[in-house]
């Protein structure tokens, strides 16, 4: 059986109702290793000198797991967070970019030709750095697959060395991701040199299930 790749997102899931102190976000990530958790997922750089220091500290920390940090559509961000993670004995830096069209026009103000350009410039500009590249298309499963399938074909010839597609809305089914899956490593043949991700959120209560499915339709990693 192949290997599933766990990458916590606990440190992500902060909010008006959940929120961590500094020294949390340095501990947090020293239990998730000696877990040996695939992979530790920090958020990213807004406040810099603050936000530096804290990916620094778990960069330094970390011995077994992967530490994943997003980065920003534009180079000074690749450069800015590498500075601070080239430490990690295992770091990788995530090119996060919505796929479906409202969510690109609305957050992103990007038309589809110019989302695609950006993926390929910004993945090619981590590889880089990086020799582990995640690409997240946030919102897939409401992507044009047409769209959808370019996106994913356009991060693997750039350097991508995970694709992940995110379910955003919680609205999507077991079966149904099955299906989403399957049509995906059929339509994109390079899928099958690289590690496929699956993100979900739980707003039916099904994302387990969700989860369970991908995996018995290709998935090698799960966010968790």
């Amino acid at each position: 059986m192949d290997q599933i790749k766990i990458s916590d997102i606990t440190l992500k899931q902060t909010g008006k109702d959940f929120t961590l102190s500094f020294k949390e976000k340095i501990e947090i990530p020293k239990l998730l290793d000696k877990l040996d958790v695939t992979v530790i997922e920090l958020e990213g750089i807004t406040q810099p000198k603050i936000d530096a220091l804290r990916i620094k500290s778990v960069a330094s920390i970390v011995k077994n797991s992967i530490v994943a940090v997003p980065v920003a559509l534009n180079k000074e961000s690749v450069d800015a967070t590498w500075n601070s993670l080239k430490e990690a004995a295992k770091p990788r830096l995530q090119v996060f970019a919505s796929t479906s069209p409202v969510q690109m026009e609305y957050l992103f103000h990007k038309k589809p030709d110019a989302m695609l350009n950006t993926i390929d410039e910004i993945i090619r500009a981590c590889r880089e750095k990086c020799a582990d590249v995640e690409f997240i298309a946030d919102d897939a499963t409401r992507s044009d697959a047409a769209f959808l399938y370019k996106a994913v074909q356009t991060a693997i010839a750039a350097g991508a060395t995970t694709v992940t597609v995110c379910d955003a809305t919680g609205a999507i089914l077991p079966d149904e991701i099955g299906t989403f899956l399957d049509d995906l490593y059929t339509s994109v043949a390079e899928l099958k040199t690289v590690t496929l991700g699956v993100s979900f959120v739980n707003d039916l209560a099904m994302a387990d299930a969700c989860a369970i499915a991908a995996i018995r339709h290709g998935a090698g990693e799960i966010k968790a």
